[in-house]
């Protein structure tokens, strides 16, 4: 029949009928196409660490679980708190996790969800066990922490300025152990996960010399950079609250602490 159409309107409809038959798969493939998403956490047990290289720990199984939700595979880095931390607060389509909600990050991050909710001590030594009445009478000790981590920068807010800061709750535990600290402050489940790995346990080695009190109970949540997506923010934070409303969430945590969340 195109021996009828003249040479332009041919071409005109050879253009059209293609455009017709190829756009479909083009917008298909397009709208399949798999996001950009990297997500990091660092060695923080029992929330996140490794076991074997492999990622693991409570807050990693909670995380996996909205994965597996939104039907997405994506790697989880462990790396050092502080270079997370400045993905995340620099690179997009970034998922931290897990991180203090603090009003001096409140603006840094979109915050897609509570993971977990914990109680700080200043721990000693059970056998030289310390007894602080007040967070001052801990000025002229020798006090670990992690680098970057909420409560170091609690801590050197409130003037302690010569903190012993390390990458990671284990170094601090085996400092403490070997009497290079006398102070250690942490999270009351990650601290006594700590040690249990290193072989002792908590009941026995680590004495709570202090309740340290910031303000409100921390929370440890997922944050995501400024330059994420909004839509995918509010799927992980939909995909979060299904796994607490339909009890995958409180099985998670019974495999790791004998408490309720």
């Amino acid at each position: 029949m195109y021996r009828f159409l003249t040479l332009p309107y041919l071409m005109f409809f050879i253009a059209l009928t293609a455009l017709i038959i190829i756009t479909p798969d083009k917008a298909a493939s397009q709208s399949n196409k798999p996001l950009s998403i990297q997500i990091v956490t660092s060695e923080y047990a029992p929330f996140n660490y490794l076991e074997n290289e492999k990622p693991t720990g409570l807050c990693t199984e909670i995380v996996q679980g909205i994965l597996d939700e939104l039907q997405m595979d994506v790697p989880i880095q462990t790396i050092p708190w502080a270079r997370a931390y400045k993905m995340a607060l620099k690179q997009e389509n970034t998922l931290i996790y897990t991180i203090a909600r603090t009003p001096q990050r409140e603006s840094l991050f979109h915050w897609a969800g509570t993971l977990v909710e914990s109680k700080t001590y200043l721990f000693s030594l059970k056998k030289q066990a310390i007894q602080l009445d007040s967070l001052d009478q801990a000025r002229h000790h020798r006090i670990g922490a992690a680098r970057e981590d909420i409560r170091a920068k609690y801590l050197i807010s409130k003037g302690f300025l010569d903190l012993d800061q390390v990458v990671n709750a284990e170094m601090n535990a085996v400092k403490l152990i070997n009497k290079r600290i006398d102070l250690w402050i942490e999270d009351e489940t990650a601290a006594a996960h700590t040690v249990r790995k290193l072989g002792y346990s908590p009941e026995a080695i680590l004495s709570k010399s202090l309740h340290v009190d910031m303000g409100n109970t921390p929370k440890g949540y997922l944050a995501f950079s400024l330059n994420t997506s909004p839509e995918l923010v509010r799927a992980f934070s939909k995909a979060l609250e299904k796994l607490k409303s339909d009890g995958r969430y409180d099985r998670i945590w019974k495999k790791y602490v004998d408490i309720t969340p």
